[in-house]
């Protein structure tokens, strides 16, 4: 009978799921990807959610596995990171013993298959895992608060039987406290407060995290606890298959063991009574932060006024736009996950399952927090500030630093430093914030590369020496230096790190870096005007005019332009070239800069599209043919079997510059098939796909892998900075919603068939619904809309904070 109600159960699921795939679907706001495991269906690789606020965090799969972190999530990880994805071990559990039947039940599957079926729900700021055994419901919920360095477990339990159920819960987690548990496990001290119950964990032999306590809480008395991993698990049991779990724990804590934290709390539940339970593991070096913590949460009402608060945020932050269209692919992306993957994981957490950066990259969280430009455009202000508080006296930067000590690498890479004016004359052309250009922020200084140094990795020192945000943004454009053909200098690198080997001489030069410095001194010359540096205003006019003569000059190949110059000269992405003919960013940037001339850019994206679309099997390649065999060495880039990753696979981050530049040019069926093959939603439509492809199919992934036999295969997902841009490029570029200081632009490049759809968009207290119904008709230029049922000429229309509706009709 119980095994007949789940599988009606699941039925009915499915049958409620949008873009259900044979693992999962999202529930029908999209706001939640449920994930359904039953016997040995189950998602290829693991699926998960990652959840975190500015200085802690953790991430979940569907299996309940995963790690938590505090500070920084590669130098400061609670518990392991395992990047498993076929064990997918988990590192912290929570089990539910039968003291009377001596059966033991997981709420989370553990990769468990012979345990009926497991619901998980993916949301915004949380999970949720579902299970019924043993006629006990079982409903867990796990969170963090938006400001408290803490993990919630909430477990709902409902007894079914006609009896009572006496029941013991523990909850296990292992230690890392620092990078590895190999480092650090000897010196793990465990203890245990009894005044305000609860168990710590502190490693006594760390530099720069030695004060921190890790701990661990629940809403129940603690009945027993160990920091004994031996004890609980015994010497053949497993996190899965426990061996402590039929036994009261031994209270023992201290050193000198395998450490571990278990605490274990008795409950008994009548018969159709619901009980809740909360667990909680958090960080702090203060004790009377730590007693605070565990003193509020025991109180399970506050669990759900923290809950509250955090779905507050979410539905606040991802609210500003909300579109509707006939595609809920788009949809889903937009009014949710997209901006969910570039805060929670790409800004906050800076980690995933493939990857523990814990690091911000001076390039990419410039570039992430540009997507906040319509929700937390003071997030893109701050890490404005942040990228010149990591700018050395001489002009370059910090290549990545792990906060909070600094630590980092200055290089020769050569487009990190231009990013900063990029992302400042985005602010401002955005917010009108003229202001942030007078903010000083001091310098850092550190030992300068050697002739023969390509990188150098040390903590810099902070510099006496301070200026302006315009003046730090003037530095990175003084130092970037030209080679004999006009063109930016390569370095160790530019976008593409992979190329650190193409002008590590000092002579290599790199086209895609001469489209972006064109495009970023187009944007950064008006500033120059407002501060009434006309003097350097006119240098840069003057010297934009000989890089794209330059650029022209020398680097059209005939049907595209090149990507880069050897330091011996031989040319990259030509027709000439041996492997990678063509590369696809110096094409959609030829665009996007506005800097190629008409006929060139789009003969350019015609060959992109030619050479670099597959249709077919649903990739926008970065490049093609991939190097392998090539006498001279572009650099690591290289070392990746061709058409994995950068190296002839899909790199997404550059296939949505395509599809940017694509609707720019006023191509706009293709822009929407480029912006579909992107959509991960898509991409796993059914069983087939998503074995194919593995990843999550709610979230944008790195890369996709285009070598046989794993053609179509996702790279890693979550950590990718692709998030962001897709956002830009949907809202922006293609369904053409773009805010210039105190006016809206209306600029759609959605073909006729995509039809008509509305954009709802909060501006302080008012909201503007716009309507775009003339796509439908064949009206494929705004040349004019409707405010509030005055004709206005154009497509730009003043935005007032006057909490009132306004219709736009376009």
């Amino acid at each position: 009978m119980e095994n007949g109600n789940t599988v009606i159960s699941n039925k009915a699921s499915e049958q409620k799921l949008e873009f259900f795939n044979g693992f999962g679907g999202f529930t029908s706001d999209g706001n939640e990807y449920e994930i359904i495991l039953n016997e040995n269906n189950k998602p290829p690789v693991p699926w998960i959610n990652v959840i975190a606020n500015k200085t802690f965090g953790f991430f979940v799969s569907e299996t309940g596995a995963g790690f938590t972190w505090a500070y920084n999530s590669r130098e400061y990880k609670i518990t392991p990171w395992s990047n498993d994805p076929v064990c997918d071990r988990a590192s912290e559990a929570i089990y539910i013993f039968d003291e009377i039947t001596g059966e033991i039940i997981t709420p989370i599957s553990l990769g468990k298959s012979h345990r009926g079926t497991y619901k998980v729900l993916h949301g915004f700021g949380y999970s949720t895992f579902l299970h019924e055994e043993q006629e006990l419901e079982q409903e867990l919920t796990v969170m963090t608060p938006l400001k408290e360095p803490v993990k919630l477990w909430n477990l709902q339990l409902t007894n079914h039987s006609d009896r009572v159920k006496y029941l013991s819960l523990t909850y296990y987690t292992e230690w890392v406290l620092g990078t590895q548990r190999e480092h650090t496990n000897p010196y793990i001290l465990t203890n245990y407060n009894n005044e305000h119950e609860y168990l710590s964990a502190q490693n006594i032999y760390t530099f720069h995290f030695h004060e921190a306590q890790a701990f661990m809480f629940s809403s129940e008395m603690i009945k027993g606890y160990t920091g004994d991993r031996q004890e609980f698990l015994g010497l053949k049991g497993s996190v899965a298959e426990p061996c402590g779990l039929d036994k009261k724990l031994s209270n023992r804590t201290g050193v000198c063991y395998d450490p571990c934290g278990a605490i274990q709390v008795s409950v008994a539940i009548n018969p159709g009574e619901r009980k809740q339970v909360l667990f909680g593991l958090g960080i702090s070096s203060s004790m009377d932060k730590i007693r605070d913590m565990c003193v509020k949460y025991r109180n399970i009402t506050n669990f759900d006024l923290e809950r509250n608060k955090v779905a507050e945020y979410w539905d606040k932050t991802l609210g500003v736009i909300r579109v509707k269209t006939k595609d809920k692919a788009v949809d889903y992306m937009v009014n949710g996950w997209l901006l969910y993957q570039t805060i929670s994981c790409r800004i906050n957490a800076r980690a995933a399952f493939y990857q523990c950066g814990g690091a911000y990259g001076f390039r990419d969280q410039l570039q992430d927090t540009l997507s906040l430009v319509f929700t937390e455009p003071n997030a893109l202000r701050n890490q404005i500030l942040i990228a010149c508080s990591r700018q050395f006296e001489e002009g370059d930067v910090q290549h990545w630093w792990h906060p909070p000590m600094g630590v980092g690498v200055r290089t020769r890479i050569s487009d990190d430093l231009l990013w900063l004016p990029y992302a400042t004359a985005e602010y401002i052309r955005s917010t009108g914030d003229y202001t942030i250009l007078n903010e000083k922020v001091p310098y850092i200084k550190g030992p300068i590369l050697e002739a023969h140094q390509h990188e150098i990795m040390f903590t810099p020192e902070i510099s006496e020496l301070s200026e302006n945000v315009y003046e730090h943004c003037k530095k990175t454009i003084q130092i970037t230096k030209l080679g004999m053909h006009g063109l930016p200098l390569m370095g160790g690198g530019d976008w593409n790190d992979g190329m650190n080997e193409v002008g590590k001489e000092g002579i290599g030069e790199s086209v895609w870096l001469a489209w972006f410095f064109y495009s970023m001194l187009g944007d950064f010359i008006p500033i120059c005007h407002y501060v009434g540096d006309r003097e350097y205003a006119e240098e840069l006019e003057n010297k934009r005019k000989r890089l794209i003569k330059s650029i022209e000059e020398h680097t059209w190949d005939g049907d595209w332009y090149l990507r880069a110059f050897y330091d011996n000269g031989a040319k990259i992405g030509s027709k000439e070239s041996d492997e990678c003919k063509i590369d696809s960013i110096s094409q959609s940037w030829s665009v996007i800069s506005k800097g190629a001339a008409k006929e060139r850019a789009l003969t350019a994206m015609k060959s992109a599209w030619r050479y670099l679309v597959r249709e077919e099997e649903s990739m926008s390649l970065l490049l093609t043919p991939a190097f392998d065999k090539t006498i001279n060495n572009p650099g690591y880039i290289k070392n990746y079997i061709p058409g994995i990753r950068e190296n002839g696979g899909q790199y997404t981050h550059a296939a949505v510059w395509l599809a940017i530049a694509t609707a720019m040019i006023g191509d706009y069926s293709m822009a929407y098939t480029l912006f579909t093959m992107l959509n991960p939603i898509h991409i796993t439509k059914n069983k087939r796909d998503a074995l194919r492809y593995e990843k999550e199919p709610y979230v944008m992934i790195a890369d996709i892998s285009l070598s046989p036999p794993y053609t179509g295969r996702g790279g890693w997902s979550w950590y990718t900075g692709s998030a962001g841009w897709m956002y830009q490029g949907l809202v922006k570029w293609f369904l053409g919603i773009r805010k210039e200081a105190e006016y809206l632009i209306i600029d759609p490049a959605t073909p006729k068939e995509f039809g008509e759809y509305s954009i709802q968009y909060r501006y302080g207290t008012a909201i503007y619904n716009i309507r775009i119904e003339g796509r439908s008709k064949g009206v494929l230029k705004t040349e004019e809309l409707l405010l509030d049922g005055s004709k206005i000429i154009g497509n730009r229309i003043p935005l007032i904070d006057d909490g009132k509706v306004h219709e736009v009709i376009v």
